[in-house]
C-alpha cells in the first residue's frame, strides 16, 4: 500500500475502517459461498437433464423393440400351428388362400407373411400394399434371411426378429422354424412376418414413449451429429445394439442411435433432440442469487461491524451445511428457516427463493411427464400408475371399480375431411368434457390417438354405465358436424365397460382385454353406443 494510501486510510474513522475491512471479507466469503452454491446446484439440474434425457432415449428406442415383439408373438403362434406344419408337408391350396390369400391379408395387421421350406424356397406369400402403395415381393425378404441364415442359422424354437427395408420401406420382421406344436419332429421350413413402421405407427410409438425423435434414412442429405460421448442403453430383446450417441451444446441435448438391418448394415438414424431449459434457468436464478448477495453484503457490512465473527460467520457456515444435506439428499421442498431479522434471514430468504424455484421446476417436469399436452388430461404413464394403485386397493379391499375405453368414432375421417388441426380442436373439447363430467375422485386420461380412457373408483356396473350415457349426451349437445362419418351427422363415441368389483389374477391385462372386448363389440353393432362387458352383447373371455 502506498504512503498516500495510507494516509487516506488512516484520516477513516473506526466505523470506515471495519465497513471497508468487512467487506473485504464478506466479499470473499460471499464469492466463496456461491461458488460453493453453483458447484452444488448446477450439477444436480445437469444431472437431472442427463436423466431425463437418457431415460426418454430408452423409451424412444424400446418401442422399436416392443413393436418387433408384437409381430414375434403372433409369428410363434404360426410357427407351433400343426395346420400349417402338415401344410408344409402336403401343400393346401385352401390353407393358403384362407391364411395367406389376399382377402386375409387384406384383413391382417401385416403387411407380408412368407413360407420357406427347409432348402429356404419360397413355399408360399402372402402380401398387401405398404401404406406408400409400394407392393412387397417374396424375394424383398427371402434374400436378406438367406444371408443371414447363410452366417447364423436360426435355432430350432426360437423366435428371431429385425428390422429391415422390404421394398424401400421399414418393416419389422420376425421368423421361426415350424415345427409340431408339441415341439417335437423336424422342422419343415420357417414362417416370416413382415409390419411396416408407418408414419401412424411412428407416431403412435412416439406418443407411448413421451418423447419425440425423427428417423432418418442413411444416405439422407443430413448433417450427421458431431462426435461425442456415448451412452449404453440397456440390452434389448431383439435390437442388437445399445450404444446410444450423444452430444451436449449450451442450449440442447442431441441423441442418435443407429438402427441395423437382419445382417447388421446401418438402416436408419433414431434423432433425438431435448432443450436444456433446466440449466438456463438455473443460471438465471443464480445470477439473481449473486445480485441479492451483494446488496446483503452492503447491509450487513454496515450493521455487524465488530460482531463480524459470531453475527456472520457462523450463520453462514450453518447455511452452508443445510445447503450441502439438502443437495446431497435432494429433498428440494425443504426450507431453511432462522428467525432473524437481520441480514442473514434476508440471505435465507434469498436461498429459500432459489429452492422455491428448483422445487417448482422439478414439479413443472413431473407434470409434464404425466400430462398429455393436447389435452390437458392424464397422460397414458399417469394412467398406469393409477391404475396399478387402484388395483392394489382393489386387492385390499373389495368394492366396485369400473374402466372406460372411449374411442373417437371415425376420427381418421374427421381428419380426412376438415384436417389435423380441427381434429386435434375435438380431442381438446372431449379431453375438457371427460373432465368436467368426472368426480374428483375420477380419472379421465388420453391413452392414445383418439382412445381415452376412464377411472371411476366405487362405481358399479349401473354407475358406469350411467356415466357412459352422461358423457354421450354431453358430447352430442357439443354438436361437432361430422359429415363423414357413416354413423351419425355429428362426433360420436363408442365406448367399452369393464366393471370389477374384486381384483382378478389376472390384474391390469384381464381388465383392460374386457374393456377393450366391450369396445370392440360397441364399434360392431353400429358405434355411438356403449357396451359392458359380462352382458349378453358382449359375453365373458
Amino acid at each position: 500500500m502506498s504512503e498516500p494510501d495510507r494516509t487516506r486510510l488512516a484520516g477513516l474513522g473506526i466505523g470506515p475502517r471495519i465497513v471497508i475491512v468487512f467487506a473485504l471479507v464478506f466479499g470473499s466469503m460471499g464469492s466463496l459461498g456461491l461458488l460453493l452454491m453453483r458447484s452444488s446446484l448446477l450439477p444436480t439440474f445437469d444431472r437431472m437433464e442427463r436423466d431425463f434425457a437418457q431415460d426418454s432415449a430408452k423409451r424412444v428406442v424400446r418401442v422399436f423393440d416392443q413393436q418387433m415383439a408384437g409381430v414375434s408373438s403372433l409369428n410363434r403362434d404360426w410357427a407351433f400351428w400343426d395346420e400349417l406344419y402338415h401344410h408344409m408337408q402336403r401343400p393346401d391350396p385352401v390353407f393358403e388362400r384362407s391364411n395367406i390369400g389376399p382377402e386375409a391379408m387384406q384383413s391382417s395387421n401385416l403387411h407380408a407373411i412368407l413360407l420357406m421350406d427347409r432348402q429356404h424356397r419360397v413355399a408360399g406369400f402372402g402380401a398387401r400394399p405398404f401404406s406408400g402403395g409400394a407392393q412387397p415381393r417374396a424375394e424383398d425378404l427371402a434374400e436378406p434371411l438367406r444371408q443371414r441364415w447363410a452366417n447364423s442359422p436360426t435355432e430350432l424354437g426360437r423366435t428371431e426378429c429385425g428390422l429391415e427395408r422390404v421394398a424401400y420401406t421399414l418393416s419389422a420382421v420376425c421368423w421361426t422354424n415350424i415345427v409340431q406344436s408339441n415341439g417335437k419332429g423336424p422342422s419343415m421350413g420357417a414362417v416370416v412376418m413382415a409390419r411396416e413402421l408407418d408414419a401412424r405407427t411412428l407416431e403412435t410409438m412416439a406418443q407411448y414413449a413421451g418423447a419425440t425423435f425423427t428417423l432418418e434414412q442413411l444416405g439422407a442429405n443430413l448433417a450427421p451429429v458431431p462426435p461425442g460421448m456415448t451412452w449404453q442403453l440397456p440390452a434389448f430383446q431383439y435390437l442388437p445394439d445399445n450404444a446410444l450417441q450423444v452430444q451436449f451444446a449450451a442450449d440442447a441435448i442431441a441423441m442418435q442411435y443407429l438402427l441395423q438391418d437382419l445382417n447388421g448394415k446401418p438402416l436408419s438414424w433414431v434423432r433425438i433432440q431435448m432443450d436444456r431449459k433446466l440449466m438456463a434457468q438455473g443460471q438465471r436464478v443464480i445470477q439473481d442469487v449473486l445480485v441479492q448477495l451483494a446488496v446483503v453484503a452492503l447491509a450487513t457490512g454496515l450493521v455487524l461491524l465488530l460482531t463480524v465473527h459470531w453475527w456472520l460467520v457462523r450463520p453462514i457456515a450453518r447455511l452452508r451445511a443445510d445447503l450441502a444435506q439438502i443437495s446431497a439428499t435432494r429433498h428440494w421442498g425443504q426450507t431453511l428457516v432462522y428467525d432473524r431479522p437481520d441480514e442473514i434471514g434476508a440471505l435465507t430468504h434469498g436461498i429459500n427463493g432459489l429452492l422455491a424455484v428448483l422445487r417448482q421446476q422439478v414439479e413443472v417436469l413431473e407434470t409434464l411427464s404425466s400430462t398429455d399436452a393436447l389435452t390437458g388430461i392424464a397422460n397414458r404413464r399417469q394412467f398406469d400408475e393409477r391404475l396399478d394403485h387402484e388395483l392394489v386397493r382393489l386387492g385390499r379391499r373389495a368394492e366396485p371399480f369400473s374402466l372406460l375405453l372411449v374411442d373417437v368414432d371415425h376420427f381418421k375421417l374427421y381428419n380426412d375431411r376438415y384436417g389435423h388441426p380441427e381434429g386435434d380442436s375435438v380431442l381438446r373439447q372431449l379431453g375438457a368434457l371427460l373432465r368436467a363430467s368426472c368426480r374428483k375422485q375420477d380419472l379421465p386420461a388420453r391413452v392414445g390417438g383418439e382412445e381415452f380412457a376412464l377411472l371411476l373408483p366405487d362405481t358399479d356396473v349401473a354407475g358406469a354405465r350411467a356415466m357412459a350415457d352422461k358423457l354421450m349426451r354431453a358430447l352430442a349437445a357439443l354438436a361437432l358436424v361430422h359429415e363423414s362419418s357413416p354413423t351419425a351427422p355429428v362426433v360420436t363415441v363408442s365406448i367399452g365397460i369393464a366393471s370389477w368389483s374384486e381384483l382378478h389374477a389376472e390384474g391390469v391385462a384381464a381388465l383392460f382385454a374386457q374393456a377393450d372386448k366391450a369396445l370392440y363389440a360397441a364399434k360392431n353393432n353400429g358405434r355411438m353406443r356403449a357396451c359392458v362387458y359380462g352382458t349378453p352383447e358382449v359375453p365373458r373371455l
